[in-house]
């Protein structure tokens, strides 16, 4: 359709000029005319005049009358028995209003001298024409038919003042459903009745000689508008063409050929409009075919064939798919796998693990929510918790990690599923962009109505929302964070609409399901209600190693090995957990090499995508003002690993279209950004400096081809919010390279500054705690929005050292966290400051308890100063800070009768040693890892530790100890009852257990077996999870004998003697001479450790609870004795000891290594509560255990050098 149009203004063009110049034209001047003519829009040029507009607000006028005419007369027709549900006498003087209000917009039309744009009409024609699509072709009265039916209602309120929702319903339903024609009962909308009304106009102007006056000058003003701009269009082809058409006539060139054009093309509108209906339904009947033909097919083959029909069809036959309004279930249906089977929407289940997480309750004691099953398929997710009468459903997980796709991809089974099965009962879905829920500053919409909206917009004669919610139905609501909003307080005012349709959901639409995407647990968990106590949540996990592995040899096969290869044990490979990531990768990886940095991949994957439209002979990136020649000749040939053509318009002006979208979000909104269609195209004509709609329109294709841009209906937005991140990074980039004042730098980076004080951040921690539920989680600080930004843009400004001095200064945190980067060159000096500033800032009591935790977090990567890096003989270690213990007498246990195994309380003589002052940390343990200390049989040295090194009895200790529970469960079944009150267990657990206990024990020997098998271990268990393996993290999962493997392995590596601590000298450390309850003093403090009252329901860094640091004091020659962090809470640690009744007698055997009793483990971990973190508390636990909240730290019994 679109090529015909295009030749036919080519011929036009081609006839005029030979007409004016005389003679036939050379064929390499017609070649050259019909590609220059390929993305011309003429609408551009229409669009402007004002003429035409009032003829168009003519048409709109003379339908007006026929719509109200008919709905005053329906009205009165009804008998009276039907007309309860309309309003008579609202109808009439409504009718009576709006066609008052009309004579004198008709009135005004007809004057030439009134302003246009004056009316709503006049606005609403204007904006559809400006935002029409790429040509005037017949097709394009689909859209904007539809567009004015829609907003029928929304004008007539404009016009008259009336609030919309008190116009009488009958107009709006007239509109909608059209009024009877002479053609065999056919009915046209409203949309309709304007573009018949116009073309009318055209055909006989006796009808409005006023109109028919302005319809000519407009025609006359047109006709010289696109003589020059296609005469402008077409320069360059030749020199001696050039001559010839700067001495032709433009306007004669045209005028005639132009007017019989537009008024050929206008009448053949609704004609065109059937045709392209009729080739769009026998698309989408094709794919429903499909399915209903192949019911017992593997879901992969029918999903691979959906994507074969969907990559044959030209661009211009998928757009029209897209833009389709199905008028039955079935096309809907069809309708959705056509929309989600592109290439970019592709998703392989087995690359994306699922973790349940069930909600307990806001009241829950312990943690709210709890980890619960593994899955792939969102299907399975939603049976899973149909079990459990949950309705609602919260997908969650970090940018890129394909939560969108998922949702997608579950609308794209459901369809083929219920066209496959073709049983009533299946569900209907609709999928919904929640960024596209109003608008920033806006009356927020009613979530039913906004839903009810989009609905209709989408279908064309489907039964309303309203009358599905009785059936099967399943709402996917993508990026609850996303939604725009004004303030904080403006987005929670949008999340409690939202909370009151769920409410009246659950209460009277028990048949319908809802699906959240959101970035983190913390949104979802607000949505709960009364009615709705309970909203799980599934998390989008990271990939494991063997995951990302298998990625990358079913999609890379070629380069697998050497992308594994550079991957695995490298500081880059958690960015490459995700299938998003993965497949940026594979995309630019033609040679095998990964990218440094995130930065270089984003870099790297436009160039890819440039270089492959570019080879494909895609006009839209020939010469232009958007690519220049010197763009062209150098694409491939770049000087860093950042660069891209720049003397063109297009990717600067992306970079700040970009950057100017993450200035429209709110502090703190990491939200991805969509923005009207003329609002971008306002935006866009800014930045390159030109009215010229041509070129605009061009940029946002080439945008699209590239897969930059996506277009959804009347919106733009990035394809992903991480591109919208890189791109808004190039151009904060280069306002810092052109930043020469040092106050336009700060300013800058004032953009990512953030309150870090304590007395400056209301409510306080300690306010927060008294407030909190049960099991609320203590909020994270705000953040601004701009972290991600400032990440990719340290990789690309000139002078790192600079811009990351200036930036720690508003946020020090993120200024380390750029330096660490991979690809991010700074100084040793910068480095060294930055860390140093970090432990500070960490260990800073004026400093709020969450910023601490940032300034730790950010410390992991960049390198903790206070472990000395060194070289021993197996490779490089470091060397924690040990804290030296006085010898003496020491009081161990207690008497207070809280646990039985801490009674009897004795003294106990010791010796001096040295302990470290913090657990153990992931960076410490990476060195044991990369020194091939799992493989290495020196540091595994009693018969049972080699047995667990090669996998045998592995899973032993976990079975024994659910053997000992169900025994104790089983003698004694009130202890159960009482657990599950005293430690908080979820229901789930509870109910397990009960099944535990009246099982055989030969059935419970096989699910232990298949829980706890015996395996091969050769790193920490929570090692590939981000919420434990940061490295100023302690490290966790780890049993007794990996634990004792590496204190050997150090002892090796600095000659040193270097061990466990026994649980005396451990505890001697923590409480000191005088016997302290804590480790800091007797007294309980929330805010002293990281327990269960602390809610911070993580792991944290190390060290940053310094108030409850043991108190530092200077005895004898050893100076700085008692100076230890974290001997209550974060983490519980293991010691020598074997778990035996007191006394304590250092030779009982208690302390040999070879027997597989369990060991003492000490000092309480943030899952528990303030009795259980005492120093005196001791907890036994199989030494093969390797439990999610258990790490160790290292004593040094020889003086430390």
């Amino acid at each position: 359709m679109n090529m015909d149009w295009q030749e036919k203004l080519g011929d036009l063009v081609l006839g005029g000029l030979a007409g004016t110049l005389g003679g036939a034209l050379p064929e390499h001047w017609r070649r050259r005319v019909r590609e220059r003519l390929g993305g011309f829009n003429p609408y551009n040029v229409i669009a402007g005049n004002h003429d035409l507009l009032r003829a168009a607000r003519l048409a709109w006028v003379r339908a007006a009358f026929d719509v109200l005419e008919a709905g005053r007369k329906s009205a009165e027709a009804l008998p009276a028995a039907a007309r309860g549900e309309f309003n008579q006498s609202a109808i009439v003087r409504f009718e009576a209003l709006a066609r008052e209000k009309l004579k004198e917009i008709q009135s005004d039309a007809w004057d030439r001298r009134t302003d246009p744009g004056n009316s709503p009409i006049d606005r609403h024609i204007q904006r559809i024409m400006q935002g029409s699509s790429e040509h005037v072709a017949p097709g394009e009265i689909h859209t904007l038919d539809q567009t004015l039916t829609q907003e029928f209602n929304t004008t007539l309120a404009a016009l008259t003042g009336w609030p919309v929702h008190e116009i009488p319903a009958i107009f709006e339903q007239i509109a909608r459903d059209g009024l009877p024609t002479l053609d065999d009962g056919a009915r046209r909308n409203f949309g309709e009745l304007v573009f018949a009304a116009f073309a009318e106009l055209l055909k006989n102007p006796k009808i409005y000689p006023e109109a028919a006056a302005a319809f000519n000058i407009a025609m006359q003003d047109a006709a010289r508008k696109l003589s020059q701009t296609i005469l402008d269009q077409i320069k360059g082809i030749d020199n001696t063409l050039d001559n010839l058409i700067d001495k032709g006539d433009a306007l004669q060139v045209f005028l005639s050929g132009v007017d019989a054009y537009l008024k050929q093309t206008l009448s053949e509108l609704l004609q065109g409009q059937k045709r392209i209906e009729d080739q769009t339904t026998c698309i989408l009947q094709i794919i429903e075919t499909t399915a209903r033909t192949n019911p017992i097919s593997t879901e992969e083959a029918i999903t691979a064939q959906y994507q074969q029909l969907v990559e044959h069809l030209a661009r211009e036959e998928f757009e029209q798919v897209l833009t389709h309004k199905p008028r039955s279930l079935g096309a809907y249906r069809a309708h959705c796998i056509a929309r989600w089977s592109q290439a970019r929407y592709a998703i392989d289940k087995q690359f994306t693990p699922l973790t349940l997480l069930l909600d307990q309750g806001e009241d829950s004691p312990g943690e709210r929510y709890q980890k619960d099953r593994e899955f792939n398929d969102l299907r399975d997710v939603l049976t899973a918790i149909g079990q459990t009468q949950d309705r609602v459903l919260v997908v969650t997980g970090a940018p890129g990690s394909g939560k969108s796709t998922l949702l997608r991809r579950l609308e794209l089974d459901l369809a083929s599923a219920a066209l496959r099965s073709d049983n009533p009962d299946d569900p209907l879905t609709l999928f919904l962009p929640l960024n596209a829920f109003g608008q920033r500053g806006s009356t927020i919409p009613e979530p039913a109505a906004w839903i009810a909206q989009q609905w209709t917009e989408m279908t064309d004669g489907l039964p309303d929302f309203s009358a599905l919610l009785g059936r099967p139905f399943v709402l996917l609501l993508d990026g609850l964070n996303e939604m725009p909003h004004g303030s904080r307080d403006d987005y929670d005012n949008r999340l409690a609409v939202w909370k009151v349709f769920l409410d009246r959901l659950v209460r009277n639409h028990p048949k319908v399901r809802v699906v959240f995407s959101c970035r983190t647990l913390d949104y979802g968990s607000q949505l709960t209600t009364k009615d709705l106590p309970r909203v799980p949540q599934v998390e989008v996990t990271p990939l494991t190693p063997v995951q990302v592995k298998q990625f990358l040899e079913i999609y890379s096969p070629q380069h697998a090995t050497a992308l594994w290869n550079q991957l695995d044990g490298s500081s880059q490979f958690d960015l490459y957990r995700s299938p998003y990531y993965l497949t940026l990768l594979i995309e630019q990886a033609s040679d095998g090499h990964i990218p440094v940095g995130r930065t270089s991949l984003f870099t790297g994957y436009v160039r890819t995508m440039l270089k492959r439209e570019i080879a494909g002979g895609n006009l839209r990136f020939k010469e232009s003002l958007l690519l220049t020649e010197f763009d062209l000749d150098t694409a491939g040939k770049y000087e860093t690993n950042f660069d891209l053509p720049s003397e063109g318009l297009l990717f600067k002006t992306l970079a700040a279209f970009a950057y100017g979208l993450q200035d429209r979000r709110n502090s703190g909104d990491k939200s991805q950004v969509r923005i009207k269609r003329n609002e971008a195209i306002t935006f866009l004509s800014d930045s390159i400096g030109s009215s010229n709609g041509k070129e605009v329109t061009k940029l946002l294709k080439a945008a699209t081809d590239l897969q930059i841009l996506d277009l959804p209906g009347k919106d733009v937005l990035f394809v992903h919010q991480l591109l919208q991140e890189y791109f808004a990074a190039r151009h904060l980039a280069e306002c810092v390279h052109t930043a020469d004042d040092p106050n336009a730098l700060v300013a800058l980076c004032s953009l990512a500054a953030v309150k870090w004080l304590a007395a400056e951040i209301s409510p306080s921690v300690r306010e927060l705690l008294q407030t909190l539920p049960k099991s609320g989680t203590l909020p994270d600080l705000p953040t601004t929005g701009w972290e991600e930004t400032f990440m990719l843009a340290a990789a690309m400004v000139n002078e790192p050292d600079k811009f990351l001095r200036t930036l720690a200064d508003s946020n020090l945190p993120l200024a380390g966290r750029c330096a660490a980067q991979p690809d991010v060159a700074v100084s040793d000096g910068l480095r060294a400051e930055l860390q140093h500033a970090l432990v500070t800032r960490s260990r800073d009591p004026a400093t709020d308890l969450r910023a601490r935790i940032n300034a730790g977090l950010a410390l992991g990567p960049l390198g903790d100063p206070r472990f000395e890096r060194r070289q021993g003989p197996l490779g490089a270690f470091l060397l924690p800070p040990m804290m030296a213990i006085t010898g003496g007498i020491y009081a161990i246990g207690s008497d207070e009768g809280i646990y039985e195994n801490e009674a009897p309380q004795h003294s106990v003589s010791l010796k001096p040693f040295w302990l470290g002052q913090f657990p153990v940390t992931n960076a410490e343990f990476r060195c044991f890892i990369d020194a091939g200390g799992y493989q290495d049989a020196r540091w595994w040295d009693t018969p049972a530790a080699r047995c667990w090194q090669r996998g045998e009895g592995s899973g032993e200790g976990c079975r024994t100890n659910w053997r000992h529970w169900r025994h104790r469960y089983r003698s004694d079944p009130s202890l159960l009852y009482r657990s599950a009150e005293e430690q908080l267990w979820p229901e789930k657990r509870f109910w397990r257990w009960q099944f535990y206990c009246t099982i055989t024990d030969e059935t419970f020997e096989t699910i232990l077996v298949n829980l706890w098998p015996n395996q091969q271990f050769t790193l920490p268990r929570f090692w590939n999870n981000p919420a434990f393996n940061a490295p100023s993290q302690p490290v966790i999962g780890v049993c007794w004998f990996e634990a004792r493997a590496y204190c050997l392995w150090l002892a090796a590596q600095t000659g040193q003697l270097f061990r466990l601590p026994t649980e005396v000298e451990w505890e001697a450390a923590a409480r000191g001479l005088e016997g302290r309850r804590y480790a800091w003093g007797n007294d309980y403090g929330a805010t002293h450790s990281n327990a269960l009252d602390t809610k911070l329901r993580r792991i944290t860094p190390i060290g940053i609870f310094m108030e409850g640091d043991t108190p530092a004091s200077a005895q004898g020659e050893l100076k700085c004795a008692e100076s230890l962090s974290d001997m209550t809470g974060n983490v519980s640690e293991w010691t020598s000891s074997h778990s035996i009744p007191y006394p304590y007698q250092p030779d009982d055997g208690r302390e040999g290594a070879e027997a597989e009793w369990p060991r003492v483990l000490r000092g309480g971990s943030w899952i528990f509560n303030p009795d259980e973190v005492r120093a005196s508390v001791r907890c036994g636990y199989h030494p093969s255990d390797r439990p999610d909240a258990v790490g160790f730290r290292v004593l040094c019994s020889s003086p430390i050098e």
